[in-house]
Formats: structure tokens, C-alpha cells, sequence
């Protein structure tokens, strides 16, 4: 399967700038213990929900279409306090600090 695919309907697409975002990578714990790389989204005030939902699932997307297939995490986001937090997380499958390296390092890719 190619992730280069042959678009069957075309529709116009809003475009926003979200240039003026702020993130930021850290490693984590979740609520078991495990190594949790996770990238903070903080848009502009002014910022609306919807806009905060529509970055992290195309973030969300890039980054699922950039994991290696060997990769067994999954890909999570969730929006944080105010309409303008939000964070997008792995769960690891392994959860060893090699795993988590291999995780911080795409995250990374997002910040360019």
C-alpha cells in the first residue's frame, strides 16, 4: 500500500496559518509509569476549538503516515484547558527508552 494515494473527490481546503504556535517536547510518564513522548500545542489567543481539533488531527495524520511499520505505538491528541491547548502523545508498545527516543525524534519532525 502507498501512502501517496490517487485522490478520488477534490474539495477546497481552508488554509490557516498556525505559524504563530508554540510546542513543545517533553518525555513524559502516563498514569502507569511508562514513558509517554509527548508535543504541547499552544495556538494564538484568538485561537477557536475547531481549529485546535483540525491541527492536531492533520499533525495526527503526518506523524501516522511517517511512523516506520515496524513501529507498534499508538497516536493519540486531546485538547487541554481553553480552546487554544492541545497535545498530541504516544503510546508506547514497549515502552523501553529506546522506543521512547524513536518516538521523541518524530514528534521532533513536527516542530521542523
Amino acid at each position: 500500500m502507498s501512502a501517496s494515494a490517487i485522490p478520488f473527490h477534490v474539495f477546497p481546503v481552508k488554509v490557516i496559518d498556525f505559524s504563530g504556535a508554540r510546542m513543545s517536547l517533553a518525555l513524559t510518564k502516563n498514569q502507569a509509569g511508562t514513558a509517554q513522548p509527548q508535543l504541547d500545542i499552544l495556538l494564538p489567543a484568538g485561537a477557536t476549538h475547531r481549529q485546535l481539533r483540525a491541527l492536531l488531527h492533520a499533525f495526527s495524520a503526518n506523524l501516522e503516515l511517517n511512523t516506520p511499520a515496524n513501529e507498534r505505538w499508538l497516536i493519540h491528541n486531546d485538547c487541554c484547558v481553553g480552546p487554544n491547548h492541545g497535545r498530541i502523545y504516544l503510546e508506547l508498545a514497549e515502552g523501553d527508552e529506546s522506543e521512547a527516543l524513536r518516538g521523541m525524534m518524530l514528534l521532533d519532525t513536527l516542530r521542523g
